[in-house]
């Protein structure tokens, strides 16, 4: 079961991500979505790279599921909402890529909370 700390890490990985696309570029239909389905949308995407996954499983995997909810969508048009996500959303990926690895190796929530608001809200260049 997911506390509500886990919810505020993942929550702030998504928001980050939705700053940094235009749905309406995607077409009257990707507006249509729901927010809780575009937050699942989004954080898959994330996960998935971030887990190191390629683009054409990751592609196949969003079809599948939006599919099963009753989302009709070529994988052809999928292919083109993800292809240049793992560059666009490369900030989200590495939190979340962070927030795996710390809590993996003990980390507490609120400390991966706290280092990922950081990393998000004040991206530094070294």
């Amino acid at each position: 079961m997911h506390t509500k700390t886990e919810y505020l890490i993942w929550d702030k990985i998504v928001n980050s991500a939705k700053n940094r696309i235009d749905l309406a570029s995607y077409g009257e239909r990707a507006s249509k979505i729901s927010p809780e389905v575009m937050d699942k949308f989004i954080l898959h995407i994330i996960a998935a790279f971030a887990s190191g996954e390629d683009h054409c499983s990751i592609s196949t995997n969003l079809h599948n599921e939006l599919h099963h909810i009753g989302i009709d969508v070529q994988e052809d048009v999928i292919d083109k909402i993800i292809e240049d996500k793992h560059v666009v959303f490369s900030a989200e990926i590495y939190a979340a890529y962070l927030t795996f690895s710390m809590l993996e190796d003990g980390y507490s929530e609120q400390e991966v909370l706290g280092y990922i608001s950081d990393l998000l809200d004040s991206p530094k260049i070294h």
